[in-house]
């Protein structure tokens, strides 16, 4: 029994001193010869890079086609596969002229000799978005907004003056790829204080910083222990299985919790009638979508109009209500319905801002008439909504 377990253990050993010195595992090298360069090389630049087309060898183990470039200091590639005739250098933040390397590349390992062409990209996309960003003065805080009709992939950097450092520092971030793009920051002081804005893409280029001195405008969350239900004749028709509109401002939102019509009338438009329970200057309105599987699809909000008054006319009569906003719903990806992004979730999850403009009157009742959901269904749903402004 020793003897066998003493020959069992030496062929382990063996086994592994073997397995350790032997070549490793995998494809090995087929030959050393090189396949032949690429040829017909065309050079179009386009915005932060170029598009860079060739034919290829006749090499039968061909496997892919390279780019090799330095950007920002760094050695770069991009790598394309056999079956294709293009590939693409991109993350420049300049115009100036770079030199690329285009190589093939067999099974083997081996490397053609490069082909080495001159690139001059056109403007970055940062810079162009760069130019129509925008900072103003808004309710609570400061509204950044920009222009991005590529729908490159950028972020948007907010830096405020912070005076004892004597520096700016970050005070927010918005990651976008929407065409208009906007973001706000608010729960600041009415104090006037000095604002950098710039656009960065994910390779590190930046747009030229834009500086700002603005004062925020007062703003504060209404009350919404005040809100009750103001239903007029003309509202709803209300789900008759639970989901109250006093739902809708109970603090919980984004779960299966919150206000739902009645589907299945036939009636639409539909409608709410909400008593804030004090008379305020509206900024804007927050509203929160029903989410999981509902998340910018079934009975969300897509196009609605808010309403607003001073004294309620119990008659539900629409001709005493002021128009405060024009709504609409816009998911920041464009995927179809049940395909979302991150930031399609990160939206949903901060609920959506609808702002309404200073030169209304200010208002006691806020009336919602929708007129679509994102499911195009007769009936609509929302978990919270919250109000925003001067209620003083």
């Amino acid at each position: 029994m020793k003897h066998s377990i003493i020959t069992v253990i030496s062929f382990l050993v063996a086994g592994l001193f073997y397995s350790c010195t032997e070549e490793p595992i995998g494809q090995q090298p087929i030959d050393s010869v090189a396949p032949g360069a690429v040829d017909n090389v065309q050079v179009i630049n386009v915005h932060g890079g170029a598009k860079i087309s060739y034919t290829l060898p006749d090499d039968e183990d061909l496997l892919y086609v390279k780019a090799v470039y330095t950007r920002n200091g760094e050695q770069c590639e991009s790598r394309t596969s056999l079956y294709r005739d293009t590939l693409y250098v991109e993350g420049y933040g300049d115009t100036l002229k770079h030199e690329v390397r285009v190589i093939a590349v067999d099974r083997s390992g081996n490397e053609s000799q490069p082909v080495i062409m001159e690139i001059k990209p056109l403007e970055p996309e940062v810079s162009i978005i760069g130019r129509s960003l925008e900072l103003i003065s808004d309710f609570g805080g400061v509204t950044a907004s920009w222009q991005n009709l590529s729908r490159a992939e950028i972020s948007v950097v907010i830096l405020q003056e912070n005076e004892m450092l004597s520096e700016y520092v970050p005070i927010e971030t918005f990651y976008s790829s929407m065409a208009a793009g906007k973001g706000s920051v608010h729960g600041m002081d009415t104090i006037a204080s000095k604002f950098r804005v710039f656009v960065q893409d994910h390779w590190g280029n930046q747009s030229e910083a834009k500086n700002y001195e603005l004062t925020p405008i007062y703003e504060t969350l209404f009350d919404r222990l005040k809100f009750s239900d103001a239903s007029l004749p003309g509202d709803g028709p209300h789900f008759s299985g639970g989901w109250p509109l006093s739902n809708a401002w109970n603090g919980v939102w984004g779960r299966d919790e919150g206000y739902s019509s009645q589907g299945g009338t036939g009636t639409w438009p539909q409608s709410v009638t909400i008593d804030m329970g004090v008379l305020g200057q509206i900024s804007r309105v927050r509203i929160h979508q029903r989410m999981g599987s509902y998340t910018w699809s079934e009975g969300n909000l897509k196009l609605f109009e808010i309403y607003g008054c001073q004294t309620l006319d119990p008659s539900g009569n629409w001709d005493s209500w002021t128009l405060l906003m024009d709504c609409e719903s816009v998911k920041p990806s464009g995927l179809p319905t049940g395909q979302n992004s991150n930031e399609d979730i990160a939206v949903a999850t901060d609920g959506e801002d609808f702002f309404n403009s200073p030169l209304n009157p200010k208002v006691r009742y806020i009336r919602i008439k929708v007129k679509r959901t994102w499911a195009g269904g007769d009936n609509f749903q929302l978990t919270e909504i919250e109000v925003f402004g001067d209620n003083r």
